[in-house]
């Protein structure tokens, strides 16, 4: 079988660049059948089926010991019979590997086929102008949606409603005294709370309890 076919030629009929076939054959996984004085690297038809063999393999998810024991498998077998056993005892496990596999990309697909057809229902109804974050929270979004349309620290971000909700549907529990005092001992400025605690005083400074934190609230 003739010798004629360059690193590129190879490389433009899998897929590959010339730096991943000058990898896998530091690898030995690929031997090139000729090597001119010049450095040239030629091969045959049959090293373009076994680099195709070896991408296909790469996809399928096969780190480089799996390939090369793979390739390797007639290594040693003097029957077809002893072939034979040892191909299903490897192959065995891969197969099971692949459909795995496959089905992981089956539900990716599927997911990322629901996503598209969520962002143009978005982006076709009044939500077009809204903040991202409110693609993630809309009803059944996927979960890609989900994790890529969020932000922390966004503004328009769930976290940041949940006291504007509760407010908005009475869930909220009426501030007392005790809030008042447990701001002022974490020493946090909530001079809005203190007025709130106490509506009996105009000046919440003429509260002995309130005074600290209204205080510190002219201080800001």
């Amino acid at each position: 079988m003739s010798a004629d076919l360059s690193s590129g030629d190879l490389a433009r009929a899998t897929g590959n660049t010339v730096r991943t076939i000058r990898f896998y054959e530091e690898e030995g996984l690929l031997r090139p059948a000729e090597i001119s004085d010049g450095g040239h690297r030629r091969y045959t038809e049959d090293e373009l089926e076994r680099l195709r063999l070896i991408t296909d393999l790469r996809e399928l998810g096969l780190a480089l010991g799996e390939i090369r024991t793979l390739l390797e498998l007639r290594s040693g077998c003097v029957t077809a019979a002893e072939f034979a056993i040892r191909f299903q005892q490897v192959l065995a496990g891969h197969l099971e590997q692949a459909q795995r596999r496959l089905e992981r990309m089956r539900r990716v697909k599927k997911e990322l086929l629901d996503a598209l057809a969520s962002i143009q229902e978005r982006l076709s109804s009044e939500g077009a102008e809204q903040c991202p974050c409110a693609v993630a929270e809309a009803a059944r979004a996927p979960r890609i949606v989900k994790v890529l349309a969020r932000q922390e620290g966004c503004c328009k971000h769930p976290e940041h409603h949940h006291a504007h909700d509760a407010a908005a549907d009475g869930t909220a529990r009426p501030l007392g005294a005790g809030d008042a005092r447990d701001a002022r001992d974490a020493h946090v400025p909530l001079p809005g709370l203190a007025v709130a605690a106490h509506p009996q005083h105009d000046d919440p400074a003429a509260d002995p309890l309130l005074r600290p934190a209204a205080k510190r609230g002219a201080d800001l």
